[in-house]
């Protein structure tokens, strides 16, 4: 039956085209649910919301550090990039990067300062640093003023920074005031191209990252879609459009205001050893209340959800382990008899 667990609709008045992960492929997820249990418009909505989970919560750290790549790759070469953010070296040099891998990596910017000096920088991976100098001029005829701000202390108040990235263009200042000048800066830089030249100097540093992460809507709504999700896999989708779950899942469609999910100092699975960087959650009933646990990248980040409070059904214990580097999800008596095997 096609009828969607999260909006308690059906054809014709949703579609369903793609398959929900359980966890999301993005962190390594491989199952699915059936096609009919999860609609388009939900599909689509989580996405967003997915993405800001992924790569500006908390999650994005160990992300940018272990990995999985896009859609859960593990080649070095698709591995995830952070957010472009500001970075500094050891000599307090202050610059705009990202980090793939644990390794923190320059962008094509320049920095300039209004009572005179101005300097381009770019990363050596990115090839000849002349040619990269040349594609920043021509990107920067084109610029329309649309950027993403980074606010920092680290610079100057008469200091800017105008990084590119992946067709994105970067500000980076102290004082806000300074952004109305950067239209001069640029129209200056190019009438004088005060840099054609100069030679150019490769430098190994110690990089630092100053970046913030958040623990916001979107991280609580998706640890408990994911338990919500794994609930409708082994129970099924019938189980799960029960009204005793209409608060949960209004919430995790809608947001608003958050109690259900509880992050925690203690997991409730420390005496076991699971793979390494690993991601689990389990289920069960403590009274009236249905209870999920989940954490991330080897019990690092630990979250109690409170799926309903108005559950009269017998339930022991459901789990499920995530394995993403090495492409395996198990089931948690599964797993329990491999290891003791």
């Amino acid at each position: 039956m096609k009828y969607c667990i999260y909006l308690k609709k059906g054809e014709p008045e949703v579609n369903f085209l793609s398959e929900e992960h359980i966890f999301p492929a993005g962190i390594g997820g491989i199952r699915k649910l059936p096609i009919e249990y999860v609609s388009h418009d939900c599909n689509n909505k989580f996405s967003i919301m997915e993405q800001t989970f992924m790569r500006e919560s908390v999650i994005a750290i160990p992300r940018q550090f272990y990995g999985p790549g896009k859609r859960g790759n593990l080649n070095p070469k698709n591995a995830t990039k952070s957010e472009v953010s500001v970075i500094t070296d050891n000599e307090n040099d202050v610059q705009l990067g990202y980090i793939s891998l644990g390794k923190p990596y320059k962008i094509m910017q320049m920095k300039w300062n209004k009572n005179g000096s101005c300097r381009f920088s770019t990363n050596p991976r990115l090839g000849d640093a002349h040619l990269q100098l040349e594609t920043f001029l021509i990107n920067m005829k084109n610029f329309t003023g649309k950027f993403k701000k980074r606010k920092t202390p680290l610079l100057d108040e008469n200091q800017i920074i105008l990084g590119l990235h992946n067709n994105m263009w970067y500000v980076a200042y102290n004082d806000e005031k300074i952004i109305s000048e950067l239209a001069v800066f640029i129209s200056k830089v190019l009438e004088q191209k005060p840099f054609e030249t100069q030679e150019f100097q490769y430098q190994q540093n110690q990089i630092s990252v100053h970046s913030t992460t958040v623990v916001d809507d979107s991280y609580y709504r998706v640890c408990a879609k994911i338990i919500f999700n794994y609930l409708a896999f082994i129970k099924g989708q019938e189980f799960v459009l029960n009204n005793c779950f209409d608060k949960l899942r209004e919430w995790i469609v809608k947001g608003g205001e958050q109690n259900l999910v509880q992050i925690v100092d203690k997991g409730i699975v420390e005496e076991l050893e699971f793979p390494d960087q690993s991601h689990s959650l389990f289920i069960t009933k403590v009274q009236n209340n249905l209870v999920g646990y989940i954490s991330f990248y080897g019990n690092a980040f630990k979250n109690l959800i409170l799926l309903s409070d108005e559950f009269f059904e017998s339930f022991w214990v459901e789990g499920f382990i995530c394995d993403w580097k090495n492409r395996e999800e198990y089931d948690f008596l599964q797993y329990l008899n491999e290891i003791r095997e």
